[in-house]
């Protein structure tokens, strides 16, 4: 599926602006872009599958540009001038479904007139605007960004600016592919909370159900009462290598029966080195074996590890009324509490 080929994905080229049409939410996880002929009928056909698509996902978006085949269908062209002239009257998209609709009877121009009525639009306008090709380099502009995009057929899909290779029915699935995604690559994952105790070398770290003491090594002035933070991270390395390599044994079926992973740290002029040491329990040949290695090599820790890291502190004081100073007020403006009346509201 090409559409998935990381490598050689064919990319939108011409960003999208105020100027295109747009169903469903500015701020959609999924933006799919249409390059569509209102008289094609495989165009047809697929606005069928986008209309339920769009009924189903409300958290998705979609934007239409017109890529009119006019050496194939000859109205191609002026009903998607029709549409434009619908759209500067604020009713672009259901001119855009009546024309999908009725692409039987769009060889009379008389049909786009009785389409547009029904919408209740400035006829006189309309037929004006239309006649006169008032939208005819809007048109234009439209198909040369899907020349620069590579567009050789319609429909032809771009999800989240990517094109869709395959045929037009599989987009549900790649727009569900995307979405997954997108939630992975936003998700947050559960609070850590670490709380003091009277040993400062000492923490009680709390993540979901779970809760352990985190502690200093005797030789670095602790009571190694628990894992200290360097042996969180190195069993987190750890633990995520196993993981990793056994979702990939399973997902390829290899004849792996179980992972022993040693992880260690040190310290380097260069800064901190992990060394990580899997050894593979099953009987697996010399490329079954590689295949596992880049596994391990990608687990999502030690991406993290060799990546850029963001972190965001933001440190806040804890504090009551009562043990706030008087000085933190000025006298001569004390505030409503102070003196027994609510805060305004």
């Amino acid at each position: 599926m090409s559409y998935f080929d990381d490598d050689h994905p064919t990319h939108l080229s011409d960003a999208l602006t105020s100027a295109d049409h747009r169903r469903g939410p500015v701020d959609a996880a999924v933006t799919v872009v249409e390059y569509g002929d209102f008289a094609c009928p495989f165009c047809g056909q697929a606005y069928r599958m986008v209309k339920t698509l769009l009924a189903e996902r409300p958290d998705l978006a979609l934007v239409f540009r017109a890529n009119p085949r006019s050496h194939l269908f000859p109205r191609a062209e002026i009903a998607a001038e029709a549409a434009e002239a619908a759209g500067a009257q604020g009713k672009f998209w259901e001119m855009h479904d009546l024309l999908f609709e009725n692409q039987g009877s769009l060889s009379r121009r008389e049909e786009l007139s009785r389409l547009a009525r029904t919408l209740g639009l400035d006829m006189e306008r309309f037929d004006r605007e239309v006649d006169g090709g008032v939208y005819r380099s809007a048109i234009h502009r439209q198909e040369i960004s899907g020349w620069h995009s590579h567009v050789l057929q319609t429909p032809t899909f771009f999800v989240n600016g990517v094109r869709l290779e395959d045929a037009p029915d599989t987009l549900p699935a790649a727009v569900s592919q995307v979405a997954r995604k997108e939630r992975l690559e936003h998700k947050v994952y559960r609070e850590a909370r670490v709380q003091s105790t009277t040993d400062r070398r000492r923490q009680v770290v709390s993540v979901g159900p779970h809760v352990l003491t985190a502690d200093l090594a005797a030789a670095d002035g602790g009571q190694d009462a628990g894992p200290s933070p360097t042996d969180l991270l190195v069993a987190a390395l750890g633990a995520c290598t196993a993981m990793t390599v056994q979702f990939a044994a399973e997902k390829s079926r290899l004849p792996l029966r179980g992972v022993d992973v040693r992880v260690s740290q040190s310290r380097t002029p260069d800064g901190q080195l992990f060394r990580v040491q899997v050894a593979l329990d099953g009987d697996l040949d010399e490329d079954q074996r590689a295949r596992l290695q880049r596994a391990a090599d990608h687990c999502p820790v030690a991406r993290i590890l060799t990546g850029e890291i963001a972190i965001d502190t933001r440190v806040t004081v804890e504090r009551t009324v009562d043990e706030a100073g008087e000085e933190t007020f000025p006298a001569s403006d004390p505030p409503p509490w102070t003196l027994g009346r609510e805060p305004p509201r």
